[in-house]
C-alpha cells in the first residue's frame, strides 16, 4: 500500500475477508470507511496517530476493534459481533455508534458486563452522538455528575435499559434528540423538564403509565403503542406539540383532556384570527378614506385650505 495514504474506503465490498496487515504501517492515514464487507472476519492493528474516521459497519462477523487513535472523532461499530470498545476512546470522539452490537460486554475503563452506560461516558467531552440503539444487554444508565455540553443526540432504543438517573438528564444540557423505543423503561424522571434543548422524544412500544411534565422546547413527541399509557395531561400547554402527537395503540389513554384541550385552542384561535382580521379590514378602510380625501381636490380642511 501507498505510504501516504490518507483514506481507505472499502465499500460494499463482500468478497473482502480480511485487511491486510500491512494497513498498520500506514502512519498517515485519517479515514477507514469499511461499510457491508459482510465477510470481513479480521482486523490489522493501527498505530496511525492521524485516524480520525473508522467505520466497520455491516461486518457480522468481526469480534474485535483494533487499538484506535486518541485522535478518534468518529467511532462507527454498527452490526458487528465486537465485543468490547476499545479502551483508547479519546475525550476528542464525536460520534459512537453502537446500534445492532448486542454482544457487547464490555466498555472504555469498565471491566463489568455492559449492563449500564459507565459513568466515564461524560468525560467524552466532545461527544455529540451516541447510538446504543440494540444493545439488548444494557439496563441502566449511569449517573452523569458533570454538564456534557457537547451530546445533541441519545439512542437507547431496543436496548435493556430500566432508569436513566435524574441527574444524569440534568446534565445532559444541549440533548436535543432522545430515543428509547422498545426499552422497558416505566417512567422518566421529573428532571426531564429542565432539558431546555430537548426537541424530539421518541418512547414507542414502552410501558411508559404517565408523562411527566416536559420542556417546552419539544417539538414532537412519539408515543404509539404504548399500551400502558394512561396520562399525558403534562403535554397540554406545550403548543408546539400539537401538530405531532400520535398515540396510535395506547389503548388505556384518557383523551378526554386532550380533546377538551384542543377545543379549547381551536377556538382561542379562531377568535384571535377574527380579530386580527377585523383590525386589518379596519386599517384599510381608514387607509382608503385618507388617500380618497387627500386626493380631491375640492376637500378643504378647517382652516378653508386644500388638503394638498
Amino acid at each position: 500500500m501507498a505510504k501516504n495514504l490518507v483514506s481507505l474506503i472499502l465499500v460494499d465490498c463482500p468478497s473482502l475477508t480480511e485487511v491486510p496487515s500491512s494497513l498498520q504501517y500506514l502512519d498517515k492515514l485519517e479515514k477507514i470507511d469499511l461499510y457491508r464487507c459482510y465477510n470481513l472476519r479480521s482486523f490489522p492493528m493501527l498505530y496511525s496517530k492521524v485516524l480520525r474516521y473508522l467505520e466497520i459497519n455491516r461486518c457480522l462477523d468481526v469480534t474485535t476493534c483494533p487499538t484506535i487513535s486518541q485522535n478518534m472523532e468518529l467511532l462507527i461499530l454498527e452490526q458487528t459481533s465486537i465485543k468490547e470498545v476499545p479502551q483508547s476512546v479519546a475525550s476528542k470522539l464525536e460520534l459512537l455508534d453502537l446500534s445492532g452490537c448486542s454482544k457487547m460486554t464490555k466498555f472504555p475503563e469498565n471491566l463489568e458486563d455492559i449492563k449500564e452506560v459507565p459513568s466515564s461516558i461524560q468525560f467524552l467531552t466532545s461527544l455529540c452522538s451516541l447510538d446504543m440503539n440494540g444493545c439488548s444487554k444494557l439496563e441502566s444508565f449511569s449517573e452523569i455528575t458533570v454538564p456534557m455540553k457537547s451530546l445533541q443526540h441519545l439512542n437507547l432504543s431496543k436496548s435493556g435499559i430500566k432508569e436513566i438517573p435524574l441527574i444524569s438528564f440534568k446534565h445532559m444540557i444541549s440533548l436535543t434528540f432522545l430515543y428509547l423505543d422498545g426499552t422497558p423503561i416505566k417512567e422518566l424522571p421529573l428532571s426531564i423538564k429542565d432539558m431546555v434543548c430537548l426537541q424530539h422524544l421518541s418512547l414507542t412500544g414502552t410501558p411508559i403509565k404517565a408523562l411527566p411534565e416536559l420542556p417546552p422546547s419539544l417539538r414532537k413527541i412519539t408515543t404509539h403503542d404504548c399500551a400502558s399509557l394512561e396520562t399525558v395531561t403534562s403535554i397540554i400547554n406545550i403548543s408546539s406539540l400539537w401538530h405531532g402527537l400520535d398515540f396510535t395503540n395506547c389503548f388505556k389513554l384518557d383523551q378526554k383532556p386532550l380533546v377538551a384541550a384542543m377545543h379549547l385552542k381551536i377556538q382561542v384561535s379562531l377568535f384571535i384570527s377574527s380579530l386580527f382580521l377585523a383590525c386589518f379590514i379596519t386599517f384599510l378602510k381608514c387607509d382608503f378614506c385618507v388617500t380618497v380625501r387627500r386626493g380631491d381636490p375640492t376637500w378643504q380642511n378647517s382652516n378653508g385650505s386644500t388638503g394638498e
